[in-house]
């Protein structure tokens, strides 16, 4: 359910590509000094918004260097690190688990099996940093499945459920933003959820597996789904905007304006 929050480069400036694929970068070198070099397996772009965005906020200092890495050994590539790189880490980690878990449970995915075993001990590691926000990440997954598992067609209440994990993920601190941050991270997490099933209702429908737009009652559902997807959209960038947000803020507009609708437009090309 994750790798949709992404750039449109082409409509990037060079130096603010630059910058977005530092903090991409950042977070790969942190989940393997914090972790492990196999912890890198579970890099995502939904993570570098979450570290673009706290940062842009709270300005923390940065530790900035460049460095080469496996992925591209003839040439330095610009690190951003700084103290939210390392709690996205931590979260990447936790998410990534459950989210192989919930491969496995559901598709008996042998080698989410065998990923999910190999990053046991990273999970503890994590578990036992985040332990309040571990917590509530289970137990929304948990109201998901029972939700899914009763094919409600409730679509708000069982995409409220995935809103709610992400608010836990955006609220860093708990200080004047917290209202603001938990809204971005509601309306982000409706937003993925929903984009999900969207893109997977007719793969959902000659499967028979649950999807609650194939449940409406309505003659037109594709159209009923993006005017949800685009309302909750719309919503999000209404709480953004209520942040004093001036570091990288060209790259955060970009996410949310351009690369997160060129997801929309390449399922509708697919129709």
């Amino acid at each position: 359910m994750f790798g949709y929050v992404t750039i449109n480069k082409s409509e990037l400036k060079f130096k603010e590509y630059y910058s977005y694929k530092g903090y991409y970068c950042g977070l790969c070198k942190t989940l393997k000094s914090k972790y492990s070099n196999k912890s890198r397996m579970t890099l995502n772009y939904d993570m570098t918004f979450l570290i673009l965005l706290l940062s842009s906020l709270y300005e923390p200092e940065n530790k900035v260097y460049n460095e080469r890495c496996m992925v591209h050994p003839g040439k330095k590539q610009l690190v951003i690190k700084n103290e939210i790189s390392e709690y996205a880490a931590s979260l990447n980690i936790i998410l990534t688990y459950y989210n192989l878990l919930d491969d496995w449970y559901d598709d008996r995915d042998y080698k989410s099996l065998l990923l999910l075993k190999s990053l046991s001990k990273e999970y503890r590691k994590a578990e036992k940093e985040l332990s309040e926000k571990t917590e509530i990440i289970r137990e929304k997954l948990h109201n998901i499945s029972e939700l899914e598992k009763s094919n409600t067609d409730d679509i708000d209440k069982v995409s409220n459920e995935f809103g709610y994990l992400m608010e836990e993920i955006f609220l860093y601190k708990k200080d004047n933003w917290e209202k603001t941050l938990r809204k971005i991270g509601f309306y982000l997490g409706k937003f993925i959820y929903l984009l999900d099933a969207y893109e997977d209702m007719e793969k959902d429908e000659e499967s028979k597996s649950y999807n609650p737009f194939n449940l409406l009652h309505t003659d037109n559902k594709e159209q009923y789904a993006k005017d949800l997807l685009m309302l909750n959209l719309s919503f999000l960038s209404e709480e953004i905007e209520k942040l004093p947000l001036i570091q990288d803020k060209a790259v955060i507009d970009n996410i949310i304006y351009s690369g997160i609708l060129n997801k929309l437009d390449k399922k509708e090309q697919n129709v």
